[in-house]
């Protein structure tokens, strides 16, 4: 009986072990096929011309769960810490395509400022950065004993719009960079040398990047005079694409803008005047 038992214990145990055996290169094989995360942190993000205050970072890579902050320029070449001037904004650990960072409410930038993109771990309270420059909370991710950062230069999108004889109702602007697709729309003169909001009386849409020699077709109804201002206006195209819904009040196809002065300090916008009308 002795015997009989401890063949049965040892059928057991073999059997036990071929079935884990069988179990760990099962798991073996399919964690093959399991994306592994990164054994440090990197970067990616280019200098850009910005929209609605927001800088894109290509890519983030990270070995936890983190975040992706933007410090000011010190002056120096170097980071203003530890403050920031954005929204902490969380990531997943491995691979963090076309990350928006927004820059602060509060913040003062300027076209054409450096500011610096920080990747910071999570290691405190979990999805709240706590980071203060002196608490061990959520710290700088280090590779080779340097932070993981990258300066980049933020640009506001441009209209140059000189002052230009009108034909057949017809405008033509000579460049506009736009930070992302949207509207070039021609506000009219209030009779004043002011620019009638929310009316519009022509638009045409651009592609993100620099557009040149852009036409846009005035409406029929509109009668211009010689020294008369009119006012380009770029505006996005974030609701039905293709379709301009802004009026004023529509939560779509507001303004582009650039920093944080009062409305409309922030909106991308110039003026010209109409030389001759033809």
């Amino acid at each position: 009986m002795i015997y009989s038992n401890s063949s049965k214990l040892l059928n057991f145990a073999l059997g036990a072990a071929l079935i884990f055996g069988a179990t760990a290169c099962s798991e073996d094989d399919d964690s093959t096929d399991m994306p592994t995360e990164p054994k440090v942190a990197t970067l990616d993000v280019s200098t850009q011309v910005i929209s609605q205050n927001r800088v894109e970072v290509t890519m983030a890579e990270v070995p936890s769960d983190g975040w992706i902050v933007i410090h000011a320029d010190n002056g120096s070449n170097g980071p203003v810490v530890p403050d920031i001037i954005s929204e902490p904004k969380w990531i997943e650990a491995g691979s963090n395509m076309s990350v928006m960072v927004q820059i602060d409410a509060n913040a003062t930038i300027n076209d054409g400022d450096q500011i610096w993109v920080m990747l910071h771990e999570d290691t405190g309270t979990e999805m709240q950065y706590e980071f203060d420059g002196n608490n061990n909370l959520d710290p700088p991710f280090v590779v080779d004993g340097a932070p993981v950062m990258s300066a980049v230069n933020i640009m506001s999108a441009k209209i140059n719009s000189p002052d230009m004889d009108v034909t057949n109702n017809t405008v033509v602007i000579p460049e506009v960079v736009a930070a992302a697709d949207g509207w070039l729309v021609i506000h009219n003169d209030n009779g004043m040398g002011g620019i009638v909001l929310p009316d519009i009386i022509g638009k045409v849409q651009v592609s993100k990047g620099v557009n040149t020699n852009v036409t846009i077709q005035l409406d029929a109804s509109v009668n211009l005079s010689s020294g008369q201002m009119l006012f380009p206006m770029l505006h996005l195209d974030n609701g039905q694409i293709g379709v301009y819904e802004f009026d004023g009040n529509s939560a779509f196809d507001g303004p582009e803008i650039f920093g944080n002065l009062a409305f409309p300090g922030n909106v991308i916008f110039t003026s010209f005047t109409v030389l001759n009308v033809n």
